[in-house]
This record gives structure tokens, sequence and C-alpha cells, in this order.
């Protein structure tokens, strides 16, 4: 019997919103990219709690990442497909919402809601197959991470670098390009310093409400974008500053990395492998952000669903989009007590791109014991734990373990937050925390894009970070070796 290993945990997440990604595991599409490597069929999640365990094919996904480098490798021009598919659908996606925005949906036929949901789930799932290429170089074996240090290491003997190993990495795999909320940033900074009109305001909100929805919201209000415009308005020289820090951010990076290729000496195919780097971190911020947006038109399908069938809104969210299109088409309903056992717990079975089991009370308990490889491993007397650099620095404070969206308020200015792996939600707290740390993701997770973002030390997976500190703790961060030590 295979047994599944768990590769991924994440919060504040459900069923419906993560479907399009999970099943993008399962589609054609990625399997036709990886040239008939299958690595995500039959892959399962287990939902619990707004939160989920993703249990994968380890020996798939080996082979799958070790051919994609492979691939990656030989084929310059593949690399430039995935680019150009992933702006298609991003252009797409952006278009879908902005325009949705403006619509009142309670005027939506019912057949119009139904289209709309397998719509944007189709765009969801074809971007989510491309987007799969920059996950499975370097996600939980970080293999493209092994790959890049290896080159660096080689590089850096005799050469006068005062740079570590890790935070050479760091520099040299950071994207020249700015991600949506990083664009939406720019345009609030300066609409804070211009002309700041009741229509200026409005067409922002319109355009940007969605780059921090995460999966479940809530939403920016228009009356918080108007506050935090105020906000830094008030204080002109500090937000001049931020702007100026921005637009040259780019340039800055570009200049960094111009140096160190040169001091490095570093061979064509080693440059290209750094570049490649840059643009899957690039593509998975702006693949992530862009996939906020299409979950909160979800959200307001979901609120015209709920009141025309009475059904909790809350429970819709563990419908599958097939199981919703029938609902919406042909009023088959699913039974409440159904809803609720899946809201509670359960697991669902990527079967195909379009398919999934779907598995309520004992019959998933069952499921899981017959299929998940549990590890023994026990872990103790832990003084220095390591992980791979996502931003350089250094941080000394106490932990804060962070996974929901209610532990938020624990975290006090200076705490280091340490993690499963960081989502939208937990945002307050990491603008006040002086670090991040956590026990998954590579260098295109959340934690490493918002990390770089805000200019604050992070160490990604570190398997084991949540399990050996606790809150209180008292730790020092060094990003620039990869460790986190006990203090």
């Amino acid at each position: 019997m295979k047994k599944y290993i768990l590769a991924h945990e994440e919060h504040a997440i459900t069923p419906l919103t993560i479907s399009p990604n999970h099943n993008g595991w399962a589609a054609k599409t990625l399997i036709k990219l990886l040239d008939g490597h299958k690595t995500g069929i039959n892959t399962f999640i287990v939902h619990e709690d707004k939160g989920l365990i993703y249990y994968c094919d380890k020996d798939a996904w080996d082979k799958g990442s070790d051919y994609l480098i492979s691939k990656i490798q030989a084929n310059p021009k593949f690399i430039k497909s995935i680019k150009k598919k992933s702006e298609e659908f991003y252009s797409k996606s952006l278009k879908i919402v902005r325009q949705t925005e403006k619509q009142d949906l309670k005027k939506w036929s019912n057949k119009k809601l139904a289209g709309f949901l397998l719509k944007t789930y189709d765009l969801a799932l074809e971007y989510s197959a491309y987007g799969y290429v920059p996950v499975l170089s370097d996600h939980y074996f970080n293999k493209y991470s092994h790959l890049l240090k290896r080159i660096v290491k080689g590089s850096l003997e005799n050469k006068n670098v005062t740079l570590s190993v890790p935070e050479t990495v760091n520099h040299l795999s950071t994207p020249t390009k700015l991600i949506p909320s990083q664009l939406a940033r720019l345009e609030l900074l300066k609409l804070a310093l211009g002309k700041k009109d009741a229509v200026n305001i409005r067409n922002y909100y319109q355009k940007w409400f969605w780059v921090n929805y995460g999966h479940l919201g809530p939403r920016i209000t228009l009356s918080e974008t108007i506050d935090a415009i105020d906000k830094l308005s008030k204080n002109k020289r500090k937000t001049k500053k931020e702007l100026e820090d921005l637009l040259n951010l780019n340039s800055a990076t570009i200049k960094i990395q111009k140096q160190l290729f040169k001091k490095l000496s570093l061979s064509p195919i080693e440059k290209y492998l750094f570049r490649v780097a840059q643009t899957f971190t690039y593509l998975k911020g702006q693949r992530m952000e862009s996939l906020f947006g299409i979950y909160a038109q979800w959200e307001r399908v979901l609120s015209v669903v709920s009141a025309r069938w009475a059904t909790p809104k809350k429970l819709l969210y563990y419908c599958s989009v097939n199981e919703l299109n029938d609902l919406i088409r042909k009023n088959k309903t699913i039974p409440l007590h159904v809803l609720k056992s899946r809201e509670e717990f359960c697991v669902w079975v990527a079967r195909s791109e379009y398919s999934q089991q779907i598995l309520i009370g004992p019959k998933a308990k069952q499921y899981i014991k017959k299929h998940a490889r549990v590890s023994r491993q026990k872990i103790k007397d832990v003084l220095v734990i390591h992980g791979n650099v996502a931003s350089t620095g250094y941080a000394k404070g106490r932990v804060k373990i962070v996974n929901r969206t209610s532990e938020v308020s624990k975290v006090e200015p200076g705490d280091v937050l340490v993690s499963v792996a960081t989502n939208p939600s937990l945002l307050p707290a990491m603008k006040i925390a002086s670090a991040f740390v956590t026990d998954t993701g590579g260098l295109t997770s959340h934690a490493a894009i918002v990390a770089r973002e805000f200019k604050k030390p992070c160490i990604i997976s570190t398997k084991i970070a949540t399990k050996v500190l606790n809150d209180g703790d008292m730790v020092e961060v060094d990003a620039k070796k990869g460790d986190v030590k006990k203090v």
C-alpha cells in the first residue's frame, strides 16, 4: 500500500479556495509540462479547523523535481514559456476581478453565477498548474536551493566576498520586478503625496482591494484605505523616503547582483540558473496575490448563493466547484449535516483536475490511517535550528508561535514570529515582528516574499521550528548562516 508524506501545512484556508491549487497538481497541463511525469495524482488534503495538511507521493515528487531541474538546465525556452503563460493568466485574472468588482452580483442569474465560478476555477487551475513549476523545483526537498548553494559555495573560494553562502544566494535570487502588493503600495504612496480626491481614491481601491485578501479575507474597506492615505499624508517625509526606496528597489537589487556575478565569475549557465530563481520568486508572488482577487469575488458569489438557498455561507466553502454548479444550476442541494461534518474534519483526494473524492467521519480517519506515513521521530534537546535563508539580517526576540488569525494578537513589537507556514491573515503580526521562522516553504513561499518586502530576517524550511520552540523562548535569528539559536 502506497504511503504519502506530509509535505505542507497551512491555515486560514478552505477546501473550496484551495481546490484549484490542489487539483492543479493532478492537471493534465502540469503532466504535459513535465513530459509525462505525474506528481500529484491522488495527493490528499486533510481539512480541520480552517487549516490543511497536504500529503504527497514522495517518490513521484522526488522524481518530478529531479526531472524538472534537469529540464530547466537544458532548455531556457521552457522557462520563457512558463513566464509568458503565467503573465497571460495574471492579466486575465486581474481583468476579471476588476470588472466583476464593479457589478452587482445580486442581479446576476443563477446561470451567470455558476458560469463565473466555473470560468474562474478553470483559470485558477491552469494558472496553478503553470505555477507549480516553480514550486516543484524547490518545495519540500529544496533541491533548487541546494543547487544554488553548491554554485555559490564553489565560487566563493578565494574570492573577495564577505557575504556568507546563504546571503549570496539570497541576493542573487531576489526578483527584480515588483509583485502586485508592492505595486499597490507604490501607488498608495504616490496617492498620499499627490491629489487625494474621492474619485482617485475610489479608483485606487477598486484596482487594488484584493492584494492581501488571502483565502478568506476580510477584504480591506474603502474607509480603511482612506485612513491609510491620511496617515501617510501626515508624515510626508517618511512617506517620501519609503516611496524613494521602493522606486529604487529594483535598480539597487540589479546593481548588487551585477557586482556579485562579476566577483564570483559565474558561468553563463550559473547566471541563468539564478535568473530562473528570480523569475520563480516573482511568479509565485504574482500568482499567489492575483488568486486572492478571484477568492474575493468567490466570497461575493457565495453571499448571493447563501441568500438564495438559505445555506450558511461558511458551509458553502466546503463544497467543490462541481457541487456548487449542481446546486446553482440544478438545485441539487447537499444536506447541511454533511457540510457541517466536512467543516469539522474531512479528507479531499485529488483524482483529476476536475474531480476529487471527499471523505468525512470514520471513512476520512480510516483513509489517513491507511495512506499517511507518520513520522515517529522524537525531537528534544535541540539548541540550534537550521534552515534556508529567505531574507538576510539578524534579530533577537521572544518566540511567538502563530498559525491562525486568532493567534495574531500574541505578537508584540520585536517578537520572532514562528509558524508552520505564514499566510496573508498573519500580516498584522508580521508587520511588527522582528523576524520570521517557518517549518516549511521554499524561496517562493509567502514568508520569503513578505520578508523581502518588509526587509526582515527570515529563515524557512527548518522542518522542526514549531516543534522545538515555545512561546516565550528567547532566540537569535542569524539569517546570514540560516541558524535559529535558543539563548
